[in-house]
């Protein structure tokens, strides 16, 4: 836990606040004399994001933080929560999981590891604790070779001190809780298969990031950076340093909130996208749509982002499990998982917390398809390599009847058929279309000018842009002229929007290509 702060003597300790706030400028020298006027000696830290800080300080001292001529915006650091809800469903005494999404075809082509260039694929877990040493996990565990557990060091430079075995963002070295949560989560992404003891995950051989401690959207966002950081050095340094990182879980977040209001949480989704990394999140353990009561990180609406929810060892989504035709994209089975648990145990573990690495170690086992040509674009072009895996999982999806019309795709993720699609004529890879829609900003937007840019194969004078509301009524319609293509973007004014979301389209000779906007006026 982090550190709560003691200013002065009193018969029950001060309530403490933790809170997000922005300076006007990089300099800190405002917050930092604050600081030693008040005595505060605890919680005070730098985000990776603009000039945004984190703070913890008693309850009484906020109206004075506030009152800080440095400060430009203030809002409270929500604490978020584990979705490890077990509802009242028979255990199953078996993986009906794996079955049910076809893994056992899907293993018949490839059971994880290596890409055909020779990157150790790498799956990065955000969550409450592991237990290191499960001897279903312990083949699997990601390890920075560079680096000296303990000894205080940054050994490898990376900024960070300690990060052998992953790393804790509350305690800043790789020391993690023994949780359930974490541990179970991790074995359905890579509990070690064929290894004639305990369960096989949906990645026989794969590497494990651990990623700790965030007990709050500070934490997350840390945590999201230690990744990108990772990433990072590894493109940058040729594999040498860093890990070769292509997705993320965290089966986590805030009920009945949204992403309007953290925005620097959903803003790091598409920074990770940028360098080919896909974010895989769970819906709530809750029987609403968050398009109505709210969800995070679930109702942010970055394109790299899968939102998964449960559904059970009949192919029916959970009675208990969120859903939402516009935030939640696709199912998986949570319920009837049986997985690793900690005291090196196995136990169920259903939920949608279950739902989701079922979808994140999917994600990671495609980039060990045996087709050479599957990851020709990965230095170059990341994040179209991201899209295309993302896209193979939604395409190759089945059909639910009970995902109709409450999800994105209204599908199940079927591992089998997407292995099998990587290893097709041209790899999975779609027909590139003559136009796409490269980046919408701001999305969330209010009452500023929103700039839609866009790539295209030729010349599409002719094209349209569409936009519709959430009930499909259009409401906007811009035709694409020779100017408009040369300049590559259009620009609506997003004070005339009221509040809510809306679908962008964009066609021309058959083709579309649609985003989500949502304004926020």
């Amino acid at each position: 836990m982090l550190s709560s702060l003691s200013v002065y003597q009193a018969s029950e300790p001060a309530p403490i606040d933790r809170w997000l706030i922005q300076l006007a400028s990089d300099d800190s020298a405002c917050l930092d004399n604050w600081w030693s006027a008040h005595r505060a000696e605890g919680y005070k830290k730098r985000l990776p994001l603009g000039n945004w800080w984190v703070v913890e300080v008693p309850g009484h001292l906020k109206n004075s933080l506030e009152a800080l001529p440095c400060l430009m915006d203030i809002q409270p650091d929500t604490k978020i929560e584990w979705r490890d809800r077990v509802p009242n469903d028979p255990t199953y005494i078996s993986q009906s999981d794996m079955n049910l999404i076809r893994m056992p075809a899907a293993w018949g082509i490839s059971t994880g590891g290596l890409t055909t260039r020779g990157d150790t694929i790498v799956v990065a877990i955000i969550d409450d604790g592991f237990q290191t040493d499960h001897p279903d996990l312990v083949e699997n565990i990601w390890l920075n070779h560079h680096e000296i557990s303990g000894d205080g060091i940054d050994n490898d430079m990376n900024g960070y001190v300690d990060d052998r075995m992953g790393y804790n963002v509350s305690t800043e070295n790789d020391s993690h809780p023994v949780k359930t949560h974490g541990t179970s989560v991790s074995g359905v992404i890579g509990a070690v298969g064929n290894n004639g003891k305990g369960v096989a995950g949906v990645n026989w051989d794969i590497k494990l990031m651990w990623i700790s401690g965030a007990g709050f959207e500070s934490d997350v966002i840390m945590a999201y950076q230690y990744i990108l950081d990772m990433r990072n050095l590894y493109d940058q340094t040729g594999g040498e340093k860093g890990a070769f990182i292509v997705v993320t879980n965290l089966s986590g977040g805030i009920n009945n909130a949204w992403a309007k209001d953290h925005p620097l949480w959903c803003e790091m989704y598409d920074k990770l996208g940028a360098r080919g990394i896909l974010s895989v999140t769970a819906a709530p353990n809750n029987p609403i749509s968050v398009d109505v009561d709210g969800d995070m990180p679930t109702t942010c609406t970055s394109p790299y982002m899968i939102a998964v929810t449960n559904v059970d060892g009949s192919d029916v989504l959970v009675a208990n499990a969120g859903f939402g035709e516009k935030s939640i994209d696709i199912g998986a089975q949570g319920h009837g998982t049986i997985t690793t648990a900690t005291f090196s145990e196995y136990k169920p573990f259903p939920g949608t917390s279950a739902a989701a690495p079922h979808v994140a170690g999917a994600v990671a086992l495609l980039y060990s398809t045996p087709c050479t040509e599957f990851l020709d674009d990965l230095i170059t072009d990341p994040d179209m390599i991201a899209e295309r895996v993302r896209d193979i999982i939604y395409n190759t999806a089945a059909d639910n009847n009970s995902l109709e019309e409450i999800t994105v795709t209204g599908k199940r993720i079927d591992v089998g058929d997407a292995m099998l699609a990587t290893t097709s004529e041209n790899c999975g890879a779609p027909i590139i279309p003559k136009i796409r829609v490269v980046s919408i900003v701001p999305n969330p937007a209010q009452d500023q000018m929103v700039r839609i840019s866009f790539e295209a194969e030729g010349v599409i004078s002719g094209a349209i842009f569409e936009l519709f509301a959430a009930n499909g009524v259009k409401v906007l319609e811009v035709g694409v002229d020779e100017t408009i293509q040369d300049q590559g973007y259009v620009e609506i004014r997003g004070i005339d929007l009221p509040a809510g979301v809306y679908f962008l389209t964009l066609r021309f000779e058959g083709e579309k290509d649609t985003h989500k906007l949502v304004i926020l006026n």
